[in-house]
């Protein structure tokens, strides 16, 4: 049998119980059981509709010339091997898949916006800030045209010497 212990606020308003606290962390425990399992996120973090893979993709074509931050199902992450002036190394690139859409972080267009003079409508509006575009889908002509960006990225940042 649970022992009940009764506690009162000021007034005699409030009254808990040791069982009912035992239920709400029961219930917590719960919830967190399902987290862990994948119940609050999708397969892969992008529903399994292969947008995250595709990024991932655009970046690991330049992954040998720069360093390998993070690779796990739902993350990727790339470095120069240059220090910036915080004396940490450079950030390039990152593909990474959330609940509700897969973002792709491209750093050279935050340096250097004018690498974004060009790009489609379409892929303009999948911008979040300065530097991320967010996926829900794969759209191969718009990732078409993310990987052309990537690719001057990576040659712009190659000649000012931030990859070597």
């Amino acid at each position: 049998m649970a022992t009940t212990k009764t506690t009162k606020k000021t007034a005699g308003a409030t009254k808990t119980t040791k069982a009912a606290g035992a239920a709400k962390a029961k219930a917590a425990g719960a919830t967190k059981a399902a987290s862990a399992a994948g119940g609050t996120k999708n397969a892969g973090g992008d529903g399994g509709n292969g947008a995250f893979e595709a990024l991932r993709s655009i970046l690991q074509g330049h992954a040998r010339d720069l360093v390998v931050v993070h690779d796990t199902p739902d993350n990727y992450y790339l470095d120069t091997r240059t220090t910036a002036p915080n004396g940490k190394p450079l950030f390039f690139g990152a593909a990474r898949a959330g609940r509700a859409y897969t973002s792709f972080y491209l750093m050279p267009v935050y340096t250097n916006p004018e690498l974004l003079d060009g790009i489609s409508p379409e892929l303009k509006k999948r911008m979040q800030g300065k530097s991320c575009f967010n996926f829900k889908t794969r759209e191969p002509a718009l990732l078409d045209e993310l990987e052309a960006l990537t690719g001057r990225c990576f040659e712009q940042w190659k000649f000012a010497g931030h990859i070597g």
